[in-house]
C-alpha cells in the first residue's frame, strides 16, 4: 500500500525545478491527464496525510482548468509542460467523482477555507451535471453524446450528494436544492435502469432504448452492477444488494484472476469489502501485485492503484474479522 501511494506521488506532473504542477498523469513516465482517473488517484492519496498538500494541488489544478461551462478535457503535456486537450470520455462522471473528491478531502484534511474559497467553481461543476440531468432524472455521458450509463449516473448521484452534505456543514443555502437534484439521479436510476424481471441492472438508456443484460459478458453487463452498491444507491447488506453480489460471482467467477491484457479491475476488491467478503478482496490484492505490479504491467495505472490502496485501507480497516480466518 505504502509503495502503491508512493507511486501516485510520482505520477503527479512536476514543474521545472520540481514543484508539483497538481496534474496527475495515469503513469509516472507519461504526461497523459484523465481527470476521471486522477480524481481516484487523488482519493487514494487521501490515506496518507502527508500527501494533503498534494491533492490541494490537483484539486487546484482541476479547477484552474474547468472549461467555461464547468466541464473539463482530457490533457496532455510534453516535457516544457505546453499541453494538447482531447474530448473527455465523459462529463457526468469527471464532474461527479471531482466533487466526492471535494467532500472527502475537506473531511480528511478539515480544509474548509480552501472549499469556501473555491465555492462559486464547486458550485459550477455541479450544474455540469445538473445541465446534462434529462427529464427522467438520468445524466448524459456528454451534451453532444445521449446516452445514459447506470456507471456514470452512480458517480453523478455520489457527487452531488456528497457536494449537498457538505454545503450543509458549511451552512450553504444551496445545499437543499443540490440534494434534490442527487435525489432525482437516484429516482432516475431506479424508475428507469432497474429491472425487476431479471433482478439486476440495465447498463445504459437511449432514448426510450435499454438494452437487455447479459451478466456472462464482463463489460458494462456484468461490471456496472457494482456501482449501485459502490457509491451509496443499495445497501450491501440488504436483499437487493446481496443478491446482486452472488450473481457478480456466480456469472464471474473468475474476477479475482483477471490478468494482463485485461485491466484488473481493482474496484472489484472494494466491492468485496463493502460486502464483508475480506478473504476475496485478500485474494484480489494479492493477485494483482503478483500479475500486475511485480511485472511492472502497462495495464496498471494510477486508478488502478487508487483502488488497490483504497481496497488495502479497507483489509487494513477491517483486519480483525479476516486476518485470522485466513
Amino acid at each position: 500500500m505504502v509503495a502503491q501511494i508512493y507511486w501516485l506521488k510520482r505520477c503527479q506532473i512536476l514543474r521545472p525545478g520540481h514543484r508539483a504542477d497538481g496534474a496527475i498523469a495515469r503513469y509516472p513516465d507519461q504526461a497523459g491527464v484523465m481527470p476521471y482517473f486522477s480524481n481516484f488517484a487523488a482519493l487514494a492519496m487521501l490515506e496518507e496525510p502527508s500527501c494533503f498538500p498534494l491533492v490541494e494541488r490537483y484539486l487546484d489544478w482541476y479547477l484552474r482548468h474547468l472549461e467555461k461551462n464547468g466541464t473539463i478535457r482530457d490533457y496532455s503535456y510534453d516535457s516544457d509542460l505546453n499541453f494538447k486537450t482531447a474530448k473527455p470520455d465523459s462529463e457526468d462522471a469527471y464532474a461527479g467523482t471531482f466533487l466526492s473528491l471535494a467532500f472527502n478531502y475537506c473531511k480528511k484534511a478539515g480544509q474548509t477555507g480552501w472549499v469556501k474559497a473555491n465555492l462559486p467553481d464547486l458550485k459550477r461543476v455541479a450544474r455540469t451535471i445538473i445541465n446534462l440531468m434529462d427529464r427522467d432524472g438520468l445524466t448524459f455521458a456528454l451534451a453532444g453524446y445521449r446516452v445514459k450509463y447506470l456507471m456514470d449516473n452512480c458517480e453523478a448521484y455520489r457527487g452531488l450528494a456528497d457536494f449537498a452534505e457538505l454545503l450543509e456543514s458549511l451552512g450553504d443555502r444551496d445545499a437543499s436544492y443540490f440534494k434534490s437534484m442527487a435525489e432525482a439521479v437516484a429516482n432516475g436510476i431506479e424508475r428507469s435502469l432497474w429491472n425487476r424481471l431479471n433482478s439486476c441492472y440495465h447498463p445504459s438508456k437511449t432514448g426510450w432504448i435499454r438494452p437487455g443484460v447479459n451478466l456472462k459478458k464482463f463489460y458494462p453487463d456484468a461490471a456496472c452492477q457494482i456501482f449501485p452498491v459502490i457509491y451509496g444507491l443499495i445497501e450491501p447488506g440488504q436483499a437487493r444488494g446481496s443478491n446482486l453480489y452472488q450473481l457478480f460471482n456466480s456469472y464471474q467467477p473468475n474476477w479475482l484472476t483477471i490478468k494482463p491484457p485485461d485491466y484488473p479491475w481493482m474496484i472489484l476488491g472494494l466491492y468485496a469489502c463493502l460486502h464483508g467478503d475480506f478473504g476475496k478482496a485478500y485474494e484480489k490484492v494479492r493477485y494483482a501485485r503478483e500479475a500486475y505490479i511485480d511485472t511492472n504491467s502497462g495495464n496498471w495505472f494510477c486508478a488502478e492503484a487508487a483502488f488497490f490502496i483504497i481496497t488495502c485501507a479497507s483489509l487494513l480497516q477491517n483486519r480483525d474479522k479476516w486476518l485470522f480466518v485466513q
